[in-house]
Parts: structure tokens; C-alpha cells; sequence
């Protein structure tokens, strides 16, 4: 019997249903055939700077696809979302198994700087990349 202690919440399943969709989406549609070939960021469009989310969807791609470094060419953080999701949905699959318990994460101020930091960095890798 699952204990509800160790059980997900509906914000995990929420989020492990996301990733899921998100992780198929970038295995089974191709980049440069419509719906993804619609795409484009309107920010690039209008000014030529990249936004923070540029380069996520071919490192999601490249990511499913186990190509890591390509993954992180295009986007570092964009490849490591793609490794958290699938980690996030494995990890939801085994709580709903019964097999483990979720490691609580404190959200410390520290936590919220280094991802603040995380974004900046993506950000400046990605603006640097598309110069010409």
C-alpha cells in the first residue's frame, strides 16, 4: 500500500504530465517541419537579441535524442531542462510505484541567486553565439 507521505502531489504530477508532453513533443516532431517550424522568438524577430528561452526547443531535441553536446551548443540550460524533466518524470513514476520518497529542496535565497545566475549565463552564452 503507497503511504500518502511518499505519494506525489498534484503539483509533481502536474508537472512530471508537462514534461512528458514536452519531452514527446521534441522526440516525435521534426525542427524544420510545421508546428516547429512556426516558431520563431518574436524578440530575435524585432531586434535582433535573443530571448532567455532561444535555443531551448533544438536543445530539447537534441536532448531526446541523447546528443548532449549539440543539446548544450544551442541552449546549456535548455539541455539541462530537458535531463531535469525526464529525471522529474522518472522520479514521479517511482513515487507512484511506491518504491521512494521525494528529497526535499529548500528554495534558499542562495538557490533563487544561482538560478537567477544560471539564466543570465544561458542568456549571455546564447546572445554571444548568435553574433555575428
Amino acid at each position: 500500500m503507497i503511504e500518502r507521505a511518499g505519494f506525489p502531489s498534484v503539483h509533481a504530477l502536474a508537472l512530471a504530465g508537462v514534461s512528458a508532453l514536452l519531452l514527446a513533443a521534441a522526440a516525435l516532431l521534426p525542427l524544420d517541419a510545421p508546428p516547429l517550424s512556426l516558431l520563431s522568438c518574436p524578440l530575435r524577430a524585432a531586434t535582433g537579441i535573443p530571448c532567455l528561452g532561444c535555443g531551448c526547443t533544438r536543445a530539447f531535441h537534441h536532448a531526446v535524442r541523447g546528443q548532449l553536446l549539440e543539446a548544450c551548443s544551442h541552449s546549456p540550460l535548455g539541455a539541462a531542462l530537458a535531463i531535469a524533466c525526464a529525471a522529474h518524470l522518472g522520479w514521479t513514476l517511482l513515487r507512484l510505484a511506491g518504491l521512494r520518497s521525494a528529497p526535499r529542496i529548500e528554495l534558499t535565497p542562495r538557490l533563487r541567486w544561482a538560478a537567477a545566475a544560471a539564466l543570465a549565463a544561458n542568456w549571455i552564452f546564447v546572445a554571444l553565439r548568435a553574433a555575428p
